[in-house]
């Protein structure tokens, strides 16, 4: 078994056995890429390894039935609350920090069935500390009518914040998800099939917040997590299924 990762034009594909593989890659997409998982070198059927780690008790296993690229995918299973979601999490070396705390991603979607109506998801979340002794999230999911929003919640502060889009995001269809997360600019850009959905954007500020410890803003952290997948935070939404494939970030 092997994992597969690209990191600051390195193209790095690690054997279990000891053997290392190496190959040079000038790949210029949003930015230089310091990091891709296109899912083709790991063991069919269980969980991902190498850099990532599972959340949730939701399912997620290497597949072969649905792929963008190549023969496997990641297949997703979240239920309903918290504690059923599926998340793969990414965290530390060698994609941790970011230069100037700028973090830009990307990945593919298929996607069985959104969740209904009122049911507050998430599908990326990026998180870490601020410096006042509070740590906090920047997420891009969906809420109303499976319209697609942004979200910043805090932990030792207050908040919960959004910012609601009109976009509603496809169903049963590969497409292709995109997002930056500025730390020095307190901004989140979304992108869906490379076209920018201009009202995800956010400058420090969002539509409303539920909480007013921080006045409204969106004080985005020193990022040092990354989780993409699924998670309804209520219940009574059913399940999601879909798979990611190419997932890729950005200088």
């Amino acid at each position: 078994m092997t994992f597969f990762f690209e990191i600051r034009n390195l193209s790095i594909a690690i054997f279990l056995s000891g053997v290392i593989v190496l190959s040079f890659s000038s790949c210029k997409e949003e930015g230089d890429v310091i990091f891709h998982d296109s899912f083709e070198y790991y063991d069919i059927g269980v969980p991902p390894t190498g850099p990532w780690t599972g959340s949730g008790k939701g399912v997620i296993r290497v597949d072969s039935t649905r792929s963008h690229t190549g023969d496997l995918a990641i297949y997703f299973e979240s239920g309903e609350g918290f504690s059923e979601r599926a998340f793969l999490k990414l965290v530390g070396t060698p994609v941790f920090p970011f230069a100037y705390n700028r973090m830009r991603g990307s990945f593919y979607l298929w996607l069985e069935e959104a969740s209904p109506d009122g049911i507050h998801w998430t599908m990326i979340q990026a998180s870490g500390p601020n410096k006042d002794g509070y740590s906090s999230d920047v997420r891009y999911g969906g809420q109303h009518e499976k319209r697609l929003m942004a979200n910043y919640d805090t932990k030792g502060r207050n908040t919960d914040c959004w910012q609601h889009s009109a976009v509603s995001i496809p169903e049963r269809q590969w497409i292709k998800i995109g997002w930056q997360f500025d730390g020095s600019k307190n901004s989140a850009r979304f992108w869906l099939d490379d076209q920018l959905i201009e009202d995800l954007s956010i400058d420090g500020k969002g539509q409303d917040c539920l909480a007013d410890d921080l006045a409204g803003d969106w004080v985005f952290p020193r990022f040092d997590e990354l989780l993409i997948g699924w998670v309804d935070y209520q219940t009574g939404g059913g399940t999601r299924r879909f798979w990611i494939d190419d997932v890729k970030l950005y200088h």
